[in-house]
């Protein structure tokens, strides 16, 4: 119960840092806020670095690089999506990543995941790709096709490694500092943030603290119980992102992500169940 809490208010603080980003992206260039979003991230849990223990054996040094690779490929896809759609829309698209963590937790965890957990995987992840048609404007198929794929894949791996460094011992403020700082270094040097003047600092800032609790959140959930588990109830984000949005225009949101977040609502179901 303690990892479906956690995954659940990881959730919430998704949903938070998903609108600042959005906004983010009609302020200044997707791709180049990255590297910078990045640097914050890493530095918000950098001042517990020294009161934690830190392991550099081969496989956790292999799994520290694993996992800042992952990471970079999905911001890319994900910082892509919100650059064109809505935030509930790229939250909904992410939502996929359940089944990737299912597939890849089978094959990399044998005995974590469960019937119930690989029928709300599915359930998830039919609502997203009912809810996609359309999602992000006049783009190609294909334009969608690779970065959900990207985001979703991302996402599960991700998941599974951060799994598979809790079982190496490698906790939680080790986990996000290595795996950010990486990841910044690469993404400063594809997208060097020439367009991010310093006045964004503020709103950055408050945007890295979200994130990172969303990230600390879901890794503590990891640490705890299935990461199968914890990433579908992660891919609830997209009902509070609805539910926001829908406040602010005082619309009813479009039929098929409404749709799609109905199904979210019966994986979790499931999930509770089981």
């Amino acid at each position: 119960m303690t990892a479906v809490i956690l995954g659940l208010l990881a959730a919430l603080a998704n949903t938070s840092q998903a609108l600042v980003s959005k906004r983010l992206t009609l302020r200044y260039p997707a791709r180049q806020l990255i590297g910078v979003l990045f640097v914050w991230n890493c530095l918000v849990v950098l001042p517990f670095a020294p009161f934690v223990p830190w392991h550099w054996s081969g496989g956790s040094i292999v799994l520290h690089v694993v996992s800042a690779a992952l990471l970079v490929v999905t911001a890319v896809a994900i910082w892509d999506m919100f650059d064109r759609g809505a935030a509930s829309s790229t939250t909904t698209a992410s939502a996929l990543s359940p089944v990737a963590a299912a597939v890849f937790a089978a094959i990399l965890l044998p005995g974590t995941l469960g019937t119930a957990d690989a029928i709300a995987a599915v359930v998830v992840t039919g609502g997203v790709l009912w809810a996609l048609s359309g999602a992000f404007g006049e783009v190609g198929r294909w334009w969608v096709l690779w970065r959900v794929l990207a985001a979703a894949t991302g996402h599960g791996m991700l998941a599974v490694v951060t799994r598979m460094q809790a079982d190496m011992g490698v906790g939680v403020v080790e986990t996000y500092v290595v795996r950010t700082a990486l990841a910044a270094v690469v993404t400063l040097a594809l997208f060097p943030p020439r367009d991010v003047p310093l006045s964004s600092t503020p709103v950055l800032v408050i945007r890295s603290l979200l994130i990172t609790l969303s990230w600390v959140l879901l890794i503590l959930g990891i640490q705890q119980g299935s990461p199968v588990v914890v990433q579908t109830l992660v891919a609830t984000t997209p009902l509070f992102v609805l539910a926001v949005e829908s406040w602010h225009s005082r619309t009813m949101p479009p039929a098929r992500v409404l749709g799609a977040a109905l199904l979210v609502v019966a994986g979790v179901a499931i999930i509770l169940a089981g």
